[in-house]
């Protein structure tokens, strides 16, 4: 594996998150309503209807489908949906031509604290929210075989995504979320359903970090 992080020949990582903007994340903290009603929607889809062993089991062959396909056709991640529309991130990721995506599910965004979804949610920080999604997509495309334990995940310069892994690899969890169903392989990239949302670290350590 190199260092780069590269979304095809032309666009690195780095590039795709100037997408929401170079500044650091700060939020608006002058409270308007969503109107689109995407907070209500998400805390009223706040469980997964279906067990996590059983996602995707309905679809004969994955690998016919893209990424976005597989993920519009599960009931738990209904809210990951809204929010990649909402951000205007479709075809951003429709451009790309292999990629990971690690799908937080409708209980993972939940989790997050209600004032914390809500400032996310605003139109004034449509950016905060892109950097945000951003964390949950790789540019090329990662098993979970792959994840090693104590290792970090580059994202950008300054920004990283740590792993790790149980003593026998079958618990690993991404930037503090488990990966509850591994290994979704579509036709242009691979799906890793979590059960939390993925917030970078910074200060990436140059000896620990695997260069996706």
């Amino acid at each position: 594996m190199n260092d780069t992080t590269a979304m095809d020949d032309n666009m690195t990582m780095s590039e795709t998150q100037t997408m929401a903007g170079d500044t650091e994340t700060t939020y608006d903290y002058d409270v308007v309503a969503d109107p689109s009603d995407t907070y209500t929607e998400i805390f009223q889809n706040a469980n997964d209807p279906q067990e996590y062993d059983e996602m995707f089991d309905d679809i004969d062959d994955t690998e016919k489908y893209d990424v976005m396909t597989l993920v519009r056709r599960n009931p738990n991640l209904t809210t990951f949906v809204k929010l990649i529309e909402k951000a205007d991130l479709v075809n951003d990721l429709q451009r790309v031509d292999r990629f990971t995506l690690f799908v937080p599910t409708n209980e993972a965004f939940a989790k997050v604290p209600k004032e914390k979804l809500e400032m996310l949610l605003m139109p004034d920080n449509k950016a905060q929210l892109m950097q945000v999604l951003q964390a949950h997509v790789l540019p090329t495309e990662v098993s979970s075989l792959q994840l090693e334990d104590n290792s970090r995940i580059q994202m950008t310069d300054d920004s990283y995504i740590p792993v790790e892994t149980d003593m026998n690899g079958t618990v690993i969890t991404v930037g503090g979320a488990q990966i509850v169903r591994n290994d979704i392989e579509a036709a242009n990239g691979t799906i890793h359903v979590i059960d939390n949302v993925i917030l970078p670290s910074e200060d990436t350590r140059e000896d620990d970090v695997i260069g996706y």
